[in-house]
């Protein structure tokens, strides 16, 4: 039974007994209609604290998030001690600047359309917005109201996407927005009210997916126009198929014309660094590689560098996948970033961790940025909560798709294919 079967079936039902629209003019419907306001109102105020609290964060953690890092922050045992009151004095001050900012900085928007190195993103537009033209009526029809029956039917619809691994604050804004089409619409029942609440659904999720939404290949050439090698980080946690994605892009790129090479940046994991240089081969470009535990931002500077000297077009970056808890990776992961000033940095999620992959990119965003995700896996993934889930908690896109082990297995992530099919 798919996702909106059995939702579907209560809709009708509750539709054919009248347990969830009133006449239009009937003093109950102008009760309801006086309710949407004030449904309208307290959500609305829900959305905006929830995006100023975002914005708040995700603000100051760009400010510097990427450049608190120097080889002089590391604890050296043969330097002599640092003067403690005077860090102490340090640190109250910067708190009390960040204090002093935090009214302007509520109401300076956050430019998704930017790179964590300021760098134009090329938006991928499309129409995702809800149309009810066709069921709406101004006259006759039937007013929806809200009630118990109502809140069962999406009580059950929401236990439904949560259980396809969707996290819960995406979720919220699903149920959120269904509220806001639907109580104190006046609708023609003869379309199905069930049809009409499955078109929003569908149409709440793609505006899930939409976050920040850009496009991958359109970008890349626009870098490329202005200036060569454009450079592209890819980052993750453990075992979620970095080095695999990195060897897909590469043939990807290079099947579009563009000369390609890859950094061995995991100079941790053993057989990393055989492993892209084997992937190299097979796609026939040059990859720059160290011994194993050498320093990762002077492989992917001299990678960079190299590509200039043979005027080579795009360096991709495969660093070593580390938990988000792990600091001093997580520094090197910024060193590197602070180094090579990539024009791309791509998280790589796999869709079958579900509600584990959501927690990590949050987790792995708090600590390092990132402009959009390529999910893994997605062919084996028979939920889709995930992909759901990452763009409404990171602010950032879903660019790319992993259906497959060949290297031509990587596409555009387009929303309506995913969501038709989870939901058909």
């Amino acid at each position: 039974m798919g996702l909106f079967d059995r939702f579907k079936k209560k809709t009708k039902d509750a539709v054919d007994r009248k347990q969830i629209t009133v006449k239009d003019d009937s003093v109950e419907a102008e009760e309801i209609l006086q309710k949407r306001e004030e449904l309208f109102t307290a959500i609305e105020e829900s959305r905006n604290k929830e995006k100023i609290f975002n914005n708040v964060n995700i603000e100051e953690k760009e400010e510097d998030e990427w450049d608190d890092f120097t080889e002089d922050t590391a604890k050296n045992p043969f330097s002599k001690d640092v003067d403690k009151r005077a860090r102490k004095i340090a640190k109250q001050s910067e708190k009390a600047d960040k204090k002093k900012t935090t009214s302007s900085t509520q109401s300076k928007p956050i430019d998704r359309m930017k790179t964590t190195t300021g760098r134009e993103l090329v938006p991928l537009v499309k129409e995702f917005a809800i149309d009810l033209s066709d069921a709406k009526v101004t006259k006759g029809g039937q007013i929806i109201r809200g009630g118990p029956v109502l809140d069962e039917i999406l009580f059950e619809l929401e236990e439904e996407l949560l259980q396809s691994d969707m996290g819960h604050s995406a979720v919220t804004e699903v149920i959120n927005t269904l509220k806001i089409n639907l109580i104190g619409s006046r609708i023609d029942t003869r379309i199905g009210l069930e049809n009409i609440v499955e078109n929003i659904v569908r149409k709440s999720l793609q505006n899930l997916l939409e976050a920040g939404y850009w496009d991958f290949d359109r970008t890349i050439q626009s870098f490329v126009a202005e200036e060569t090698p454009v450079s592209i980080m890819i980052v993750g946690v453990n075992g979620t198929g970095k080095t695999t994605t990195t060897a897909k892009i590469a043939h990807r790129l290079s099947g579009q014309g563009y000369s390609v090479v890859l950094a061995a940046a995991d100079t941790f994991r053993a057989g990393a660094i055989d492993q892209l240089a084997t992937h190299a081969e097979r796609i026939g470009v040059r990859c720059i590689k160290s011994q194993r535990g050498g320093d990762s931002a002077a492989v992917s500077r001299d990678a960079i560098e190299s590509a200039k000297a043979k005027g080579d077009d795009i360096v991709i970056i495969d660093t070593a996948g580390r938990m988000q808890n792990k600091t001093n990776l997580m520094e090197e992961l910024r060193k590197v970033h602070r180094i090579t000033q990539p024009h791309l940095v791509i998280f790589v999620a796999d869709a079958l961790a579900g509600n584990d992959a959501v927690t990590q990119a949050k987790e792995f965003q708090r600590i390092l940025n990132f402009d959009g995700v390529t999910l893994c896996k997605l062919d084996t993934d028979a939920k889709g909560g995930a992909a759901l889930s990452i763009a409404h908690a990171t602010g950032r896109p879903i660019v790319l798709a992993g259906i497959g082990q060949g290297y031509d297995d990587l596409k555009d992530f387009d929303p309506e294919w995913f969501l038709d099919s989870i939901l058909d």
